[in-house]
């Protein structure tokens, strides 16, 4: 390390301009560094969002829930899958462990729930939400003005919104609480029946109607041009001409319905302080600046207020980045304010305002190359890398300080030479380096720390590690440099009259010194000659007389116990040389102050990260069950008036929902700068406790967006009844618990329901699923979509009405059903069958007709045949009067014959007009049932023809299923398959650790239903298992300081020494913690982890130096005495100049990262103060135990070696004369 100072001094004029380049490039990285409000941390989890309109609770976990929890069972490494179902909608929380990638486990999410939707209602909409801290919106504000709610809407969306997309950063621009327009068609029934127009089949008309189909490219020459068929609907009466194909040929949309431009139905409402608005979100890029993206939407704000008109208002709902402003002012404050301590520190212990500035030239270097560090890592400026910052800025200057003291102590009253310089540096350089390195050391376990204490104080690790590790290259370069620069000349000495003074208090306490040592003396020779008065009785050795004590004077030389002892050394040497007298005294009575100190740990108070104190509020108002939105308004009213009338809140916005949306409102609240957060959110859950039950369940939480410090309980099983039952019991008693400030459950009430129970049997004989009944009555009560018309530059949903809206039960049963192809097909069957049926009867009716023509021309036969005979008879009889003429008749015979005859001539001619007339009557009745039998041929072929267009007659829903009021629960909780229900316990500030037991006690004692378990999680189990992990990291920390002593010390026994003295660290921040009332967190423990490093940092100093007076032949006593005396000025300073410049944050004087950095704070100024006096006390003492034990064992091992050589030698002699003595053979 030497080495890099001497080139270092070598070069000066390199370290001063380099010294410069950090300092322009760390300001440059200071100002472009991204700034928000805590780090951006990977939450391990997504949400599942399903909608599915109409349905009840029990049928969305039936027919959505279900299959999508199936196919979450695919996705690997799943922690919990918890589902809520409520009616028309179904969420999934789904969690993984901390550390996996989110985007991937995000996308086999997506994948999943994309392969569930086959297996969904068709009208079913998924959606994969992310529940990244990145996706918080950067501003939220509210629009209200005008008289017309449409026209507001229509304004932000065409105005102001393109000017917001248009600002740097900005990633989406959301808008809610519009109101929306819509083209409706409605449907008139006359008409409908009249002109037999099939409505299910509108939608796929209109998409026709309004379809573009690109019909390739044409070449014109040296053109292609594109060929494109149709237009797009983009108006109301386009859509009123849509043409639709019947049976009785095409008719026109706008002949069986009404269209027309109208409001969507709301489901619910936007207020701003009471007024209507139009809420607006804003979010960022992944990479972006949230102030700079925050500023310039404000700008957009400030430039589009005047254009869109005077009474158009916006007022601020949600902006991050006053706050990050202000915590980074605050922090920055209080760092300020901490540097400026420090050196008032280094200045009082130094008494040299040159030795001053050198030294506090380290601490805005190694800030500064903590900032490029930043910079290059991609980190951002956020509440807990400028708390690091701000904690760095007392222990960056502890290396400076030990370099700065030794030179100047090395400098003594002459002039300062490089060499001077070099010999001081390397003095020390192993011990700041070694004592540095293992502060370092412990904060790299936090990057092996899962969990959100892994991924909030990862950066602040960083940060912290920086800053120590360019502390220590400015303390071996730019501070040698600048001493060399500044305090070369040596310094005035006193005058006389000071330096006299200065000789008589010395003179003073060192005869002080002698007197108490020989006055010790005569106390222990004391005790010594009643002790050798009886051992003298008993013939024992007699003990040796006491001494005094030897006064602690400079030692010979120029080494480096030759100053003599100064004024601070005269105050503190009495007692550390009492606990070197009574080293067992000393180690007893530290162990006595760690086991109280530990006992009284049991009273502290537990939190996960605490509450960040931030002047905003969030209240959830859950409505009960199958409340309507007019029902939700009026209770959120309520709610406003209260808020409208409490002096410290200045800006309230509002949304209710109704029940498609879940029935629960919300409230954003934002309270005055100079209110008391905690007293306001007290007083305004009071009033609206005061309110009843009307207004529903009240949630009242900070909207900060820190940790949730709820205790959970979730109780899970089978049957929802004994559920229940179960909860309702755990949340009574939960609500009696010491320390819980609330406690409620996510158990909703039962809602009423209309549930229709469809025949699957008869409804399958009509060719209806149990779906396409619930469709089709869906489409009758709700509507349905039919596609989108771009109208005045925006896209308008098309929508057909509902027919049945409101209905009754009765209405319901009264419905008709759509015409199914199973119907058609049966009536055409029917058809065919009556047309086959008439066809076979007319068959039978001329097979019967011709069977009675030929009897009839049979009988026609046989007359012809009698007539004939008759004819044969006269014409023989005429012949035989021929041959034999009988005599003449008389002249009255012949008249009477002429008159027979004629009379039978009328009679013949009667008969023969008969005949003719009975001729033409068989010829025109044969012609009438020719055109008959046509006409009847003719209609049987018709109705052949027309069967194909014959369709079903509609049924009734209640001709295939019944139609019941009933009731079902209003929400479905269920976790990997199971339904839950859970208990939130809200415990008071720094109760989270006793409320937990509380809740695992008495969930284990209670006798809970049969069939429902329990466990204890939520904050608590975060809690412990942040805990559980820092703990490990506690121990890993150990172990690298560890072998960093070993490696510096080259022993095993010296670094154990210091490792028992880290126990009795936490004495004082437990100590202090009590005291302040400060919750143990997570701040805390990073605190109590800083303190392993901070422990040993100062006695690594003071070992080390010691050690090296041992090596110059120093004794183990002087050693100890010289040592201690030496490096407690530097001890001293470096614990009082981090101590002082944490005592800003400690007491929280401006606010800024608050909940973070004061207990953090104070954790370390109490155990850097007892870990202080642990230096100056207990390390020596342990350290003369341990070295005294050695030299004793050396002392007996070197007697040992002694005796042996002696008696070795008393051999060999008395070998030598025995051998000498010996005759001489002959």
């Amino acid at each position: 390390m030497s080495l890099i100072t001497r080139m270092s001094l070598k070069n000066r004029l390199i370290v001063g301009l380099l010294t410069l380049v950090i300092a322009v490039f760390g300001v440059v990285a200071t100002t472009s560094l991204n700034q928000e409000t805590m780090p951006s941390v990977e939450l391990p989890g997504t949400s599942v969002q399903v909608t599915v309109p109409g349905a009840s609770p029990e049928v969305v976990e039936e027919s959505v829930t279900k299959p999508i929890e199936t196919a979450l069972e695919g996705v690997g490494d799943l922690e919990a899958v918890t589902t809520t179902t409520s009616s028309g909608s179904m969420s999934a929380n789904v969690t993984w462990p901390f550390g996996k990638d989110a985007e991937e486990m995000t996308d086999a999410v997506r994948s999943a729930v994309d392969s569930a939707k086959a297996n969904l209602p068709e009208d079913a909409e998924a959606e994969v939400l992310s529940q990244q801290i990145d996706d918080v919106p950067v501003v939220m504000f509210a629009v209200s003005g005008g008289d017309d709610p449409q026209k507001l809407g229509d304004l932000v969306e065409t105005e102001l919104v393109p000017e917001l997309q248009a600002v740097d950063g900005v990633a989406g621009v959301e808008v809610g609480g519009q109101s929306e327009q819509r083209v409706n068609i409605t449907f008139r029934p006359d008409d409908v029946n009249d002109k037999n127009v099939v409505t299910t089949s509108v939608p796929d008309e209109l998409t026709a109607a309004g379809t573009v189909v690109p019909a390739g490219q044409s070449a014109q020459g040296d053109k292609s041009l594109s060929v494109e068929v149709g237009s797009e609907l983009d108006a109301v009466k386009e859509i009123e001409k849509t043409p639709l194909r019947t049976a009785d040929g095409t008719v026109l949309l706008g002949d069986v319905a009404d269209v027309e431009l109208d409001s969507v139905e709301r489901t619910s409402y936007s207020r701003a302080d009471g007024k209507n608005a139009v809420t607006v979100s804003v979010t960022k890029g992944q990479d972006d600046n949230v102030v700079e993206v925050s500023h310039g939407v404000n700008e957009v704000l400030d430039k589009m207020g005047p254009e869109l008109g005077d009474d158009i208002a916006f007022s601020t709902i949600f902006d991050q980045a006053p706050e990050i402003e202000k915590s980074i002012h605050d922090l920055s404050v209080e760092g300020g304010l901490g540097l400026f301590f420090a050196i008032l520190v280094i200045l009082a212990f130094l008494g040299s305002f040159r030795s001053t500035v050198v030294a506090a030239i380290s601490i805005p270097m190694s800030l500064l190359i903590a900032m490029i560090g930043l910079m290059v890592g991609d980190y951002t400026l956020n509440i807990l890398t400028l708390g690091a910052l701000t904690i760095a800025v007392g222990r960056v200057v502890d290396d400076s300080i030990v370099v700065i003291e030794n030179i100047r102590r090395r400098q003594g009253t002459s002039d300062l030479t490089i060499d001077d310089i070099v010999a001081s540096v390397k003095q020390v350089a192993g011990a700041i380096t070694a004592s540095t390195l293992t502060t370092v050391a412990v904060f790299l376990p936090i990057a092996f720390v899962d969990g959100i204490a892994g991924q909030l104080f990862r950066p602040f690790s960083v940060t912290v590690s920086l800053a120590l590790l360019g502390s220590l290259l400015v303390a071996l370069t730019i501070v040698p440099v600048f001493s060399y620069w500044v305090l070369r000349k040596s310094p005035k000495p006193l005058s006389p009259k000071r330096q006299a003074a200065t000789d008589a208090s010395y003179e003073a306490w060192s005869e002080k010194h002698r007197r108490r040592g020989v006055k010790r003396a005569e106390r222990r020779q004391a005790k010594i000659d009643t002790k050798n008065a009886k051992r003298a009785a008993k013939g024992k050795t007699l003990l040796p007389a006491a001494t005094a004590d030897a006064p602690v004077t400079p030692m010979s030389g120029d080494g480096e116990a030759s100053d003599r002892v100064d004024r601070l050394q005269q105050r503190s040497l009495p007692a550390i040389m009492a606990a070197l007298r009574h080293p067992w005294r000393t180690i007893v009575i530290s162990v006595a102050i760690f086991a109280v100190t530990m006992m009284m740990a049991s009273f502290l108070k537990t939190d996960l990260l605490g509450s960040a104190g931030q002047n905003s509020l969030y209240i959830a108002q859950t409505m009960p069950a199958g409340a309507s939105l007019e029902a939700s308004d009026e209770a959120a009213k309520k709610i406003e008036d209260v808020l409208a009338s409490d002096p410290d809140v200045d800006t309230y916005s509002t949304t209710v929902n109704g029940p498609e949306t879940g029935a629960e409102n919300s409230f954003n609240i934002t309270l005055k700068a100079d209110s008391d957060a905690e007293a306001a959110t007290s007083r305004i859950s009071n009033q609206i406790d005061s309110l009843g039950d009307d207004v529903g369940e009240i949630d009242v939480q900070d909207a900060s967006g820190g940790t949730n410090e709820d205790v959970e309980i979730k109780l899970s099983g089978t049957d929802m009844g004994s559920l229940g039952e179960a909860a309702d019991a755990v949340t009574k008693k939960m609500s009696e618990t010491t320390g819980v400030t609330d406690a409620r459950n996510d158990l909703a009430s039962d809602q009423p329901i209309i549930h229709v129970d469809v025949n699957r049997g008869k409804a399958a004989d009509y060719g209806y699923s149990q779906a396409e009944v619930g469709q089709a009555i869906a489409a009758a009560l709700h509507g349905s979509e039919a596609g989108t018309l771009s109208l005045e530059g925006k896209e308008r949903d098309i929508f057909l009405a509902p027919t049945h809206p409101d209905a009754t039960p009765d209405e319901i049963r009264a419905l008709e059903l759509p015409v199914t192809e199973v119907q058609t097909q049966n009536a055409q069957e029917d058809a065919t069958d009556a047309v086959e049926e008439k066809t076979d009867r007319r068959a039978d009716e001329a097979k019967a007709e011709a069977e009675e023509e030929s009897a009839d021309q049979l009988e026609s036969a046989r007359e012809a045949r009698d007539n004939a005979a008759d004819q044969l008879e006269e014409a023989q009889k005429a012949l035989d009067e021929a041959q034999n003429p009988p005599p003449a008749p008389s002249p009255g015979e012949m008249a009477a014959d002429q008159v027979e005859q004629a009379e039978e001539g009328v009679e013949q001619a009667e008969k023969g007009l008969q005949e003719a007339n009975d001729a033409i009557d068989d010829l025109v009745d044969g012609q009438r049932e020719q055109e008959e039998n046509q006409a009847e041929e003719q209609d049987l072929a018709d109705e052949q023809a027309a069967i194909p267009d014959i369709k079903g007659e509609p049924i009734t829903v209640d001709e295939i299923a019944s139609v019941d009021e009933t009731e079902t629960p209003a929400t479905i909780t269920r976790e990997d398959g199971d339904r839950q229900v859970t208990v939130f316990a809200t415990p008071a500030e720094g109760q989270l650790n006793p409320v937990s037991a509380e809740a695992q006690e008495l969930t284990s004692s209670m006798d809970l239903p049969d069939g429902v378990s329990f466990d204890v999680g939520g904050a608590s189990q975060e809690q412990a298992d942040s805990f559980a992990q820092l703990g490990w990291a506690m121990l890993v920390a150990i172990a690298l300081v560890f072998l960093v002593m070993i490696a510096t010390f080259r022993s095993f026994v010296q670094p154990l020494i210091l490792l028992v003295s880290i126990p009795f660290a936490a004495t004082g921040a437990v100590l202090l913690l009590l005291l302040t009332g400060t919750p143990l967190g997570i701040p805390s423990l990073i605190g109590l982890l800083m303190l392993i490093g901070i422990v040993v940092t100062n006695a690594i100093v003071l070992i080390d130096l010691i050690n090296k007076l041992r090596e110059h032949g120093m004794g183990l006593w002087d050693a100890i005495i010289h040592g201690t005396r030496l490096r407690l000025r530097p001890i001293l300073m470096t614990a009082a100049a981090t101590v002082f410049a944490l005592v800003p944050m400690s007491l929280g004087l401006t606010g800024g990262g608050v909940f973070i950095s004061q207990p953090l704070a104070i954790v370390v100024i109490g155990g850097l103060t007892s870990s202080t006096v642990l230096t100056l006390i207990l390390v020596p003492a342990l350290y003369l135990l341990v070295e005294r034990r050695k030299e004793r064992r050396a002392e007996h091992q070197r007697a040992k070696a002694t005796a042996k050589h002696e008696a070795d030698e008393a051999r060999i002699e008395a070998e030598t004369a025995e051998v000498a003595a010996r005759p001489v053979d002959e």
